[in-house]
């Protein structure tokens, strides 16, 4: 037996939404008729004995039923709306009425109205992934890592998606009927928030700790002291604090797993933050070693 409902996932941009009514159309004719169309996915019924055209209107609406009874004196029917505003309208195709019976916008005002509504929100939404962007840019300049600089190109994707959309709609007489907008835009969200999302795995696997010893004397000297041990998952940089206080010098020492000293320092006394280190993938160790008392403490992020 045939299905009678179907689900179509694709996105279509703000900017190019009448290819999102042209498809709608052509569903219509074939017919499947909208149920409910969202941001990622629409949903459709068939009704073969019945056709419509589709328009779609963006409006941040405060009273719904009296816009809702607006477009229904004009002969349209309300199928759905959508969280970001978008909103669905249809009504049934006639051969014998003219083409302008099926345009919501019947003069240039008001289409540049409604460009403007979208405007003004994507105009503050790239205000505040540019505040985001910015605080990414200079943490990656301050300590460059690979979590930061994901983030940072995710939100310029972002960003970048927004401009193209209100450089577009600045100018809505022209054809925003972009042939492969549809996938190019999704695929540069999917990027961006693939990005946003690795963000957080990316930090979680990074060696982050912080560790101390100490000690008011010593019966012998202290040699080659392994005390604690970390993997490195990914290639990256990463950040060492470092204290040691002793009364005669004393040497710390980090190994990788070949035995290689990757960073040592031998002082009596130092203090010191954000020390660079760029280790590859693997397993390394801290050591320390001393003739005297002495108190040390390391964090590693």
């Amino acid at each position: 037996m045939a299905k009678n409902t179907k689900t179509i996932w694709k996105m279509y941009s703000a900017w190019n939404y009448e290819k999102e009514i042209e498809d709608l159309n052509k569903l219509s004719e074939q017919g499947w008729q909208l149920v409910k169309g969202g941001l990622l996915h629409s949903k459709f019924k068939k009704e073969s004995g019945v056709r419509f055209c589709y328009q779609l209107e963006y409006r941040d609406v405060e009273d719904m039923g009296r816009y809702i009874e607006t477009f229904r004196e004009q002969g349209w029917e309300y199928v759905n709306s959508t969280f970001n505003h978008w909103h669905y309208f249809r009504k049934a195709w006639d051969p014998a009425l003219p083409e302008e019976a099926y345009e919501i916008f019947t003069d240039r005002e008001s289409l540049r109205e409604m460009s403007k509504g979208w405007i003004r929100v994507a105009l503050i939404a790239i205000v505040l992934l540019a505040g985001f962007a910015v605080s990414r840019g200079i943490r990656m300049i301050d300590k460059p890592q690979l979590p930061t600089l994901v983030q940072l190109l995710a939100l310029l994707l972002e960003i970048g998606l927004l401009l193209r959309g209100v450089l577009i709609m600045r100018n809505p007489d022209a054809s925003r009927n972009r042939r492969h907008d549809s996938a190019v835009l999704t695929a540069i969200l999917v990027v961006a928030l693939f990005g946003a999302v690795a963000a957080l795995p990316l930090t979680l696997l990074r060696p982050s700790f912080s560790t101390e010893q100490r000690a008011s004397a010593v019966d012998e000297p202290i040699v080659d002291n392994r005390w604690v041990d970390f993997t490195v998952k990914y290639p990256d940089n990463y950040y060492l604090d470092l204290e040691m206080q002793a009364e005669k010098p004393m040497t710390f020492i980090i190994y990788n797993e070949a035995g290689e000293t990757v960073y040592t320092r031998t002082e009596s006394s130092f203090r010191e933050e954000d020390i660079k280190l760029k280790l590859p993938v693997g397993t390394y160790s801290f050591s320390m070693s001393c003739e005297t008392g002495f108190e040390i403490r390391c964090n590693l992020n």
